[in-house]
C-alpha cells in the first residue's frame, strides 16, 4: 500500500516554451514538447508534478531486463491511458536543431495572443519531431488565429497553428482539483497539462481500483489521461545475482547512460564506425550552432534500439558527455544531453522487482584475517521514505573462493512510491565458512567486483 505523503509544494509559473528554453541548456532529463503552464514542479523541470518518487530500477534496453517499475495492463476506469492519445503535431518544418530555441521576444508575441484569446487558446510549444517548430495551439478559429499570428510574426518565422479539444483555462480547472484531491488518490505519483496530448496527465503506480473510480467521482473523464504502472514481483527464492556478473558482457547500470553491455564502457564503439540514422542526428546536433552546443569529443554509441538511442563522451571512467535521442516517425530528434563529468561506476543489471543498495564495512568493526564474521552496513539507494529496509532487504548472497569473497546484496522497493528524506543503514553480519585471511572482500554487485571499505563519511 502506498503510504500517505505531504504534497510537496513546488509551483511551475512558466509557459511551455520558457521552460524549453531553460531545458535546452544542458539539462540531461530534458523533454521536449511538454508545456508547464498551471503545473506545480520545480522551476526549469518538465515534468509534472511529482508527488512521491516512483521507486525503479535503472533503465533497460529493449530484449532486456525491464525496470522495477512497469506498465502493465490495468484496470483504467473511465479512462484513456496517455499512450493512447495522438499527440498533436505541426504540419511545418522548423529549422532549429535540438539545443536551440525560438527568440524569446517571438514566443513572447504568441504567449501575449493566447493571453487575449483565453477561452479558445491551448498553449505554445516547440515541435522537436518537426524541426523545432513553434505551434500554437485554439480549439476554434484555427484560420483568424493563424492570420493575425502571422501579421505579428516575421515573415521568417516557422510557426503552425493546430485545433485542440480543450484551451489551457478548461484543462487548468481540472488539474487543479486533482491538486486539491490529490491526497484521496492512493497511488498517485504525479499530474500536469500534458500540452501535446491536450490532455491533463494523471500518472499512477499501484493503485488499488478504488482510486480510479474516486478520479472519476472528481473529474470528468475526457480531458483527463492516466498512466497506470505496476511494481513487479520480485524474484522468488535466495538472492541470486551474482552469476549475472560472471557473463561475458554483463549488462550493467551506469548512472548518466542507463543499461549497456559492459564492452560498450570498457572498448566504446566509436560513431564512425556505426551507419545508423541516430548517428546522422547527432552528427547534425554537433555541426549546428546553439548557444548550449554538445560537448565536442570522441563520441561512442552506447545503445540503439528501435526508437531509443544513447552516445557519450567517455574518459577513462569518466562520463564528459552524454546525447540522448528518440525516434519520431523517420526523424531521430535529441531528447536529452549534458556533460555529467561523473565516474561511471558499473553495476550489474538487477532482475525486475529488485533495486540496488550501497555496501560499506562497518567502521565500528573492521574485519580482521581470524574474522569468520565479517559487519556491513547496507543502505537503500532509492527513494523509501526513511524506512528501515527490514525483511525488504535481500541476501546476502556470498560465493567464497581461495583469494575472494564475493558479497552481494539487493532491496525489494517501496510498491508505489516513497518520499525522499534519506534513508538508515542497516547492519548485517556475514557468516563466513572459514577465516577471511588474506582474501578481498568484494562487493559482486560492482563491475568488475570492488573492494567493500567504510563508506567516506565514516
Amino acid at each position: 500500500m502506498a503510504a500517505r505523503f505531504p504534497l510537496r509544494t513546488r509551483t511551475w509559473v512558466l509557459g511551455a516554451l520558457a521552460v524549453l528554453a531553460a531545458a535546452a541548456c544542458g539539462s540531461a532529463d530534458r523533454v521536449d514538447q511538454v508545456s508547464t503552464a498551471g503545473m506545480d514542479t520545480a522551476e526549469g523541470s518538465t515534468t509534472p508534478t511529482a508527488l512521491v518518487a516512483p521507486v525503479t530500477a535503472a533503465p533497460s534496453p529493449s530484449s532486456e531486463p525491464s525496470p522495477t517499475t512497469s506498465t502493465a495492463a490495468s484496470p483504467l476506469s473511465a479512462f484513456v491511458a496517455c499512450d493512447d492519445i495522438p499527440e498533436l503535431e505541426s504540419t511545418v518544418e522548423g529549422n532549429l536543431s535540438g539545443t536551440q530555441n525560438p527568440d524569446d521576444e517571438l514566443t513572447g508575441i504568441i504567449r501575449d495572443y493566447g493571453g487575449q484569446h483565453r477561452e479558445t487558446f491551448a498553449d505554445l510549444w516547440i515541435d522537436r519531431a518537426h524541426g523545432g517548430a513553434l505551434v500554437a495551439a485554439f480549439t476554434d478559429g484555427l484560420e483568424s488565429h493563424r492570420e493575425a499570428l502571422a501579421a505579428l510574426l516575421p515573415d521568417s518565422e516557422r510557426f503552425d497553428v493546430v485545433r485542440a479539444d480543450y484551451s489551457t483555462a478548461e484543462l487548468e480547472v481540472v488539474r487543479a482539483e486533482i491538486q486539491a484531491n490529490a491526497e484521496e488518490l492512493e497511488g498517485i505519483s504525479h499530474f500536469g497539462i500534458r500540452t501535446t496530448r491536450n490532455r491533463v496527465e494523471v500518472g499512477f503506480v499501484d493503485p488499488p481500483d478504488a482510486t480510479l473510480d474516486r478520479l472519476a467521482e472528481l473529474v470528468p473523464a475526457a480531458p483527463v489521461c492516466v498512466d497506470v504502472s505496476y511494481t513487479p514481483e520480485p524474484p522468488s527464492g535466495p538472492l541470486d545475482i551474482v552469476p549475472l556478473v560472471s557473463a561475458d558482457d554483463p549488462l550493467v547500470v551506469c548512472r548518466g547512460i542507463g543499461s549497456v553491455r559492459y564492452s560498450r564502457l570498457v572498448n566504446p564503439l566509436s560513431v564512425d564506425e556505426v551507419d545508423h540514422p541516430a548517428v546522422e542526428a547527432l552528427r547534425d546536433e554537433l555541426r549546428s550552432p546553439s548557444p548550449e552546443p554538445l560537448p565536442t569529443g570522441d563520441w561512442s554509441v552506447m545503445r540503439i534500439d528501435d526508437d531509443r538511442a544513447t552516445f557519450a563522451i567517455i574518459d577513462g571512467h569518466v562520463i564528459v558527455g552524454r546525447a540522448s535521442f528518440r525516434r519520431a516517425g523517420e526523424r531521430w530528434v535529441l531528447s536529452g544531453f549534458g556533460g555529467p563529468n561523473r565516474p561511471c561506476e558499473a553495476l550489474v543489471a538487477l532482475p525486475p522487482g529488485l533495486a540496488h543498495v550501497e555496501v560499506h564495512l562497518d567502521p565500528g568493526s573492521p574485519p580482521q584475517p581470524a574474522d569468520t564474521s565479517i559487519h556491513l552496513q547496507v543502505k537503500e539507494i532509492d527513494c523509501a521514505s526513511g524506512r528501515e529496509m527490514g525483511d525488504a532487504l535481500q541476501g546476502p548472497q556470498v560465493i567464497e573462493t581461495p583469494d575472494s569473497v564475493l558479497v552481494a546484496f539487493a532491496v525489494i522497493p517501496v510498491s508505489g512510491g516513497a518520499t525522499c528524506p534519506g534513508n538508515p543503514s542497516a547492519r548485517v553480519t556475514v557468516e563466513l565458512s572459514q577465516p577471511l585471511g588474506e582474501r578481498a572482500l568484494l562487493n559482486a554487485v560492482r563491475v568488475p567486483p570492488a573492494p567493500i571499505e567504510v563508506h567516506p563519511d565514516g
